[in-house]
């Protein structure tokens, strides 16, 4: 049975906020499925407008190649080139004849808004022709060598080029192309001269002009990367390696189109092998499809406000629903281990959190009844625990100290007599009469020391004892007797028979560390690093190191505990690794 009040009701009101949040996605989408559709459209426009263009660029590249060929027939051009005329009669007659000719071929020779130029070569004396009257003298001398010439030899075809400055001087045009072929006797093979076209690119640009708008580029590239015809007249006649490379890259795509869907850029190529150039047109969809983004900036806003309305009605609602749900969870994360602590929590949410919080009441309040109890017995535990570690003290220590105070007793050496006896009441003071888990560094180094004096009475002193503690570690905290065992433990083993030595002890702060290092030069062990720290943890000693390594690592956690280093003959390094702790903390850990 559904309540009124329940979850399920409300989370419904919440998937009606979802709606509207799916429903800009779905306008996010669909503008973007308009844009492919009217890319779609545009470039199959544009491919059908490039064919056109291409065929018109074809139309005029025929009335070229006709001038070209007619040229190339004709005696009287080559005549008027070629043929020696000795006296001002011969040259006149060989004028008039060409006049003639070009008058009857006119159309012919005549290709839409251009001029014709027919010379003999450079250095042999030939004449030269231009149909531009005003500067029919002016003939640029190095169009075959520098145009015409390829490794050497001159290819008999026609060539289109663009220049600059090549007929800076005689054309009437702003910008221009211009067609060379060599003149070539079918006979012989014989090279009698060149012919070139010079066109106005204005003419060239009105085949592809009509297609050209926001956003659409086009531009006749030569495959060596000079700009023959552009729709950006400041890049004509200039050399353009990263178009020609756009220009290869799409005429060899399927249908010549290919589309840079990062970059939003679009090129249709076409390869013109007569005037061996690409037909290049770019279109930038952001330019091109302007309007669409604007309109879908349009609604991106209108939906953007009914969004941020329906993110601000969820958000309120959604808090509503979960508010008691999250005071539950922060009464759990707060009341958990030893801070268990009844926090009965309001029943007035839903229906499902209703039944949630009395089930917590109800929870909380019966374990709140065992936890006093189970703290009480885990202190009491944890006393027990150290008692019983402070009661390990190894027998045989001490009936070998009772045996030196016999012996200290039998020769009369009554000073020593009494500072061993001191000793050994301070150490089991110590170690039996307080059950503390935490003492100072200063209060563990004094009672090492009178360790270290009752062994040095036993063995003489062969074995020296050195300290180097920072004197900003004397009031840090440590686990009692973390230090003794590994001292005894180099006395009892690291210098066995009369073997004199020297134990270094180290206690310094590293960072939020407390450093504890034991050195000895001892005779070591050639065990493996894993294995020495397994044998020299073994109860060796009064507390033993194991047990010391378990302690540590129970109180502070896996990061902290005894790091040991062994090498035969060189002797052995003890490494504690202990989190700095204050007076505050130590206490705490102790209770």
């Amino acid at each position: 049975m559904l309540r009124k009040n329940s979850i399920f009701i409300k989370m419904l009101i919440l998937m009606l906020s979802g709606i509207t949040i799916i429903s800009f996605v779905l306008i996010v989408a669909s503008s973007n499925i308009a844009e492919r559709l009217l890319l779609n459209q545009v470039v199959r426009n544009a491919s059908a407008n490039m064919n056109i263009a291409k065929d018109e660029l074809l139309r005029y590249n025929d009335q070229v190649v006709n001038a070209m060929l007619q040229i190339n027939s004709s005696h009287e051009f080559k005549d008027y080139i070629t043929k020696p005329a000795n006296t001002t009669l011969e040259q006149i007659n060989l004028a008039i004849t060409l006049g003639r000719y070009i008058d009857v071929y006119k159309e012919y020779l005549s290709p839409e808004k251009s001029h014709i130029i027919v010379s003999g070569l450079p250095g042999e004396g030939g004449r030269h022709y231009s149909s531009n009257a005003l500067k029919w003298d002016k003939i640029p001398q190095d169009i075959v060598s520098t145009y015409m010439t390829i490794d050497g030899n001159i290819p008999n075809r026609i060539s289109y080029h663009s220049s600059p400055d090549l007929f800076a001087e005689t054309v009437p045009y702003d910008n221009y192309i211009f067609a060379t072929k060599p003149l070539v006797d079918s006979s012989t093979g014989w090279m009698y001269g060149y012919a070139a076209i010079v066109m106005d690119e204005q003419n060239i640009k009105q085949k592809y002009s009509a297609y050209i708008a926001k956003g659409i580029h086009i531009s006749l590239i030569s495959s060596e990367g000079t700009i023959l015809s552009s729709s950006d007249k400041d890049s004509i006649s200039k050399r353009d390696t990263e178009r020609l490379s756009l220009a290869t890259h799409a005429a060899d795509r399927q249908d010549g189109v290919w589309t840079e869907s990062e970059d939003k850029e679009t090129y249709i190529s076409y390869y013109l092998p007569e005037f061996d150039a690409y037909l290049l047109e770019e279109i930038n969809q952001r330019a091109a499809f302007a309007p669409l983004y604007s309109l879908s900036a349009e609604i991106f806003k209108v939906v953007s406000v009914v969004l941020v309305v329906s993110l601000v009605f969820v958000y309120f609602l959604s808090r509503r629903i979960t508010h008691p749900l999250n005071k539950l969870v922060k009464t759990m994360k707060t009341s958990k281990g030893d801070n268990l602590i009844f926090h009965p929590l309001e029943e007035n949410g839903s229906y499902e959190t209703n039944i949630l919080a009395k089930t917590y009441n109800r929870l909380i309040k019966e374990i709140d009844q065992y936890t006093d109890r189970l703290v009480h017995e885990e202190q009491e535990r944890r006393k027990a625990d150290l008692n019983a570690l402070q009661m390990q003290i190894n027998p045989h220590f001490l009936y070998n100290t009772l045996s030196s105070i016999k012996y200290l007793s039998k020769m009369h050496h009554t000073d020593q007599v009494d500072q061993t006896i001191d000793s050994l009441i301070s150490l089991l003071q110590s170690t039996l009469g307080s059950t503390e888990d935490m003492v100072t560094v200063e209060t563990e180094i004094e009672s090492l020391k009178h360790y270290v004096f009752i062994n040095r009475i036993r063995y003489g002193e062969q074995i020296g004892v050195h300290y180097e503690i920072a004197e900003d570690c004397m009031p840090l905290f440590v686990p009692k007797l973390i230090i003794q065992p590994f001292v005894e433990n180099a006395f009892f083993h690291a210098y066995p028979g009369n073997v004199s030595g020297n134990i270094h002890i180290f206690i310094h702060r590293f960072e939020e560390n407390l450093i504890i290092e034991i050195m000895d030069d001892g005779v070591g062990m050639k065990n493996s690093e894993d294995q020495v720290n397994e044998k020299r943890r073994h109860h060796l000693s009064g507390i033993g190191i194991s047990n010391v390594h378990g302690r540590i690592q129970l109180l502070f956690g896996p990061p902290y505990g005894v790091l040991i280093q062994s090498e035969e003959g060189y002797g052995t390094a003890i490494k504690i690794t202990l989190p700095v702790t204050t007076r505050k903390e130590a206490y705490e850990d102790s209770a």
